[in-house]
């Protein structure tokens, strides 16, 4: 994901399916980006 200069790398270890929840939370708080930005994107 981008958002002006910053750029979050999401990691996927397994290299399938889904992020858990609350990884992505977590990784969306550390990176100043909302949730309701994140449902809009």
């Amino acid at each position: 994901m981008v958002r002006g200069a910053l750029k979050v790398h999401i990691p996927n270890p397994h290299g399938v399916g889904e992020i858990d929840g609350p990884l992505v939370k977590e990784i969306l708080r550390q990176a100043g980006i909302s949730l309701r930005e994140w449902d809009e994107a």
